[in-house]
């Protein structure tokens, strides 16, 4: 953990505390209080897999470092359950959802740091096992679909197909969705699933108005985000990085209105590169939003 948590020291008095000096390792200490539990998925396999840029696996630890030295929120405790042991992307999906599962059971609040947006499966598998009987809405910050075919196997691409083609009690909104990003063939197939796709163009708004619609019978949420929604220029250490992206404090102004209308029981951050990254700015982009979550959760 000493490796993974240590910043900037201003004093132990409780007014001077960052987060690096109050994360602790799950399962070493006694759960005083609900909090928050840091889950890494540092594998990129299903981004080499999808074509993207290999780097991803550094991901989990780069958000990490950008949190480090945030001020810690009062009242709020948070642990780490540190990285995975396997990095095969099947492998590490499943070993991920255990995890994840373990966090909800302790009664913590659980936020994935990636790695690649297979992430999602390895999320959903998890919320399931904890919510069996529950309808599940998931908001995908993405430009993407992520709803390829996967006959020849998973990658970053399949996620949320994998999903809808077994679970008929999951509904699929994207926010930030670009068409030039996606093929005819992707968006008719999501068509099919009822997916619903709301353009970044979109007013804030109406963005919430469409999926509060959408969502009118839905029991839990699960919040995602890939980090290429946002454009290029405020997060450029992707797998793939995308011109006219959403604009970060838009979509943080949605997270707040998402966090606070519905049971979200569950978010993660995928596709952060620190190989491709200037100044860290996604990782800090990353960790913004995460203090946010925190913040209101």
């Amino acid at each position: 953990m000493e490796k993974m948590w240590y910043g900037r020291f201003d004093g132990n008095e409780k007014e001077d505390l960052r987060i690096w000096q109050v994360v602790k390792e799950i399962g070493k200490f006694e759960i005083e209080r609900k909090g928050t539990c840091f889950i890494g998925y540092d594998t990129d396999d299903g981004v080499i897999r999808n074509k993207g840029r290999e780097g991803a696996k550094d991901g989990a630890n780069a958000i990490r470092k950008a949190l480090q030295s945030i001020p810690s929120v009062d009242g709020v405790q948070l642990y780490d359950y540190k990285n995975l042991e396997n990095k095969t992307l099947e492998r590490a999906q499943d070993e991920y959802s255990e995890k994840l599962f373990d966090v909800i059971n302790k009664n913590l609040f659980p936020i994935g740091l990636g790695g690649g947006h297979d992430i999602v499966f390895g999320s959903y598998k998890g919320i399931r096992k904890a919510y069996p009987n529950k309808k599940i809405g998931i908001i995908n910050f993405d430009a993407h679909l992520d709803i390829r075919d996967y006959t020849e196997g998973g990658s970053s691409g399949t996620s949320f197909k994998q999903i809808l083609d077994i679970d008929n009690n999951v509904k699929y909104a994207i926010v930030g969705f670009k068409k030039q990003g996606n093929t005819q063939r992707l968006i008719d197939r999501a068509r099919k699933f009822n997916v619903l796709m709301l353009d970044e163009e979109l007013e804030e708004d109406e963005i919430f108005e469409k999926v509060a619609t959408y969502f009118q019978d839905v029991d839990i949420v699960y919040i995602t985000f890939c980090m290429d929604v946002f454009d290029c220029c405020q997060a450029p250490g992707v797998s793939a990085p995308t011109v006219m992206g959403l604009d970060a404090k838009k979509g943080k102004r949605l997270l707040r209105k998402f966090l606070k209308n519905y049971r979200v029981v569950c978010t993660d951050f995928a596709e952060v590169n620190p190989k491709y990254d200037i100044d860290n700015r996604t990782a800090k982009l990353v960790a913004a939003l995460v203090y946010e979550i925190i913040g209101k959760i």
